[in-house]
């Protein structure tokens, strides 16, 4: 009896291994099937949080590091939207800062630097002097590098009031109306409604950036999500004209450019 017990008891670490390795496969297999099959979505991790940590302004250059020497950080995954949005705004802003890419999934989980600048494990991050202003929203980051900007990207305090408005209407119709008409019709396979909503946006763009001349929030806030229904969409049908320009002005403007990258996810 002895020894079955000893071999028992020997055995048991081993199953407790093998059973954690399984479990680490198959997060990486399931992982890398949503990353390869793009309209399936990855929930919660990747979308605009609701409060931000604290808040201040921002500073920008693409280069991925451990350790920033930078005064202002952005902490992403790429293949999220909402850390797209942000992404554009700081690469437009002109100013300096570093990227630090955290992987959303697999074994080992988020680095414990990361729990702490957000308890709510989502990206984008931004950290501005040091991390003594940290910003977990994508919203809260576009109006504080808009704040700043020295870029291609206009400062908010230099746009005409007509501006001011054009930019809010794109935020809100993106946030309130696209996000949720986008993914009932992606998760549903119903277009209609999207198609519509497309044609009253198309009509909302004044050329060649959306609010006219000059780049502006608005764009940073529509590029990542018009550009992902026209991979899988196409956006160029009757009455979207003004919208396909818009995507080919941005396709050329290298600030958007650089954010573009083969593997993406939906918002949701």
């Amino acid at each position: 009896m002895q020894p079955t017990l000893n071999l028992i008891s020997n055995m048991i670490p081993r199953i407790v291994l093998l059973i954690s390795l399984l479990s680490s496969s198959l997060i990486i297999g399931v992982n890398s099937l949503l990353v390869k099959h793009h309209n399936t979505a990855i929930p919660s991790l990747c979308r605009r949080n609701l409060s931000p940590m604290t808040t201040s302004s921002s500073k920008s250059t693409t280069e991925l590091s451990a350790k920033s020497s930078a005064e202002t950080q952005f902490i992403t995954n790429k293949m999220c939207p909402y850390a797209q949005k942000a992404w554009i705004a700081l690469e437009s802003s002109g100013i300096a800062f570093d990227i630090r890419e955290v992987s959303l999934y697999g074994p080992g989980g988020k680095p414990d630097w990361f729990w702490k600048l957000n308890p709510r494990g989502t990206v984008p991050i931004v950290t501005m002097n040091g991390e003594n202003n940290v910003y977990a929203d994508s919203e809260l980051i576009l109006d504080a590098v808009g704040d700043i900007s020295e870029g291609i990207l206009t400062r908010t305090a230099d746009l005409s009031d007509k501006e001011k408005t054009q930019v809010s209407r794109w935020r809100d119709i993106m946030s309130k109306q696209l996000a949720p008409v986008g993914k009932s019709a992606v998760l549903g396979g119903s277009m209609p409604k999207l198609r519509s909503l497309l044609k009253e946006m198309n009509g909302m763009v004044a050329g060649p950036y959306l609010c006219g001349e000059r780049m502006t929030l608005a764009d940073c806030a529509a590029f990542p999500f018009l550009w992902r229904i026209d991979q899988d969409y196409g956006i160029e049908g009757d009455g979207e004209e003004k919208l396909r320009d818009w995507l080919n002005v941005c396709l050329e403007t290298d600030a958007i450019k650089r954010t573009v990258v083969r593997s993406w996810w939906w918002w949701w």
